[in-house]
């Protein structure tokens, strides 16, 4: 028989070690189970803001090697001048171990090249400029791949289901942009509703899209990478805003002034 145990810590009562082990393991066991099916990557936070000489990124949870991070505080990182590719990446360290604590050391920095060590995630890339300012405010889907000063986090993998999944900032940007065009396709709607209310949206969930909408072999899809379907949704984007252009004009030509 499973057992589910909440302890009670009441007025006159001993305080046992049983008690406390379940009030620490409680907050990692669910977080463990929630995440047991999930890709290693971003959970959720880590969103980058730009501030005049650093990046800061949201405090959030991260999965890597099947175990889940908590990050209670934002990570903050100096930048400056590149003229270069950099990225921004965690590396996890090995662990301390002693009497009371066991301690996972988790270092970030900003390293020329994007090439990863197997013990390293990404949180961005960028290119900057001399005399130039940073920036992670996107104008358009496009801008997420501008490649001279703005944060790129099309490559940063987000956890999904068994396999990583795209950032939720990428997919919004579609959604509004296409939603704005007045998309017209009940496949584009139901896509983009999806974006706009989901924290996350499964790999395969974007890849079934990009099939159906450019006509290509799903399962062919399965080998794309970020940057790879990026290019689809900024085409796709494209198509959903010119036929809505097309549409509004043959609508107004077909408008008629009667007069009496």
């Amino acid at each position: 028989m499973h057992e589910v145990r909440y302890p009670y810590f009441n007025r006159d009562r001993i305080l046992k070690i049983e008690m406390l082990e379940n009030l620490r393991d409680f907050p990692r066991d669910v977080l463990d189970v929630y995440a047991a099916d999930q890709s290693d990557g971003i959970v959720c936070g880590l969103d980058p803001l730009v501030d005049k000489y650093e990046i800061i990124f949201s405090k959030g949870v991260i999965k890597y090697n099947g175990e889940i991070f908590v990050f209670h505080n934002p990570i903050t990182i100096d930048y400056g001048t590149t003229e270069t590719d950099v990225a921004v990446k965690l590396s996890f360290l090995d662990e301390r171990v002693n009497k009371d604590f066991r301690t996972s050391l988790v270092d970030v920095s900003m390293d020329k090249g994007f090439v990863l060590k197997e013990n390293q995630l990404e949180l961005g890339r960028f290119k900057l400029k001399s005399g130039a300012y940073l920036r992670s405010d996107y104008q358009d889907l496009y801008d997420f791949t501008t490649e001279y000063n703005t944060i790129n986090v099309v490559h940063v993998k987000y956890s999904g289901f068994k396999q990583p999944t795209l950032s939720h900032l990428i997919l919004k940007y579609f959604a509004r942009e296409s939603l704005a065009a007045r998309a017209e396709n009940p496949l584009d709607i139901n896509f983009c509703m999806l974006c706009l209310n989901s924290r996350i949206v499964e790999r395969e969930t974007i890849l079934s899209y990009l099939g159906y909408k450019l006509g290509e072999d799903i399962k062919a899809l399965g080998s794309l990478s970020n940057i790879e379907i990026h290019t689809r949704l900024v085409k796709i984007l494209e198509t959903i805003k010119r036929e809505s252009a097309g549409l509004r004009r043959r609508q107004s030509s077909q408008k008629k002034i009667i007069m009496d």
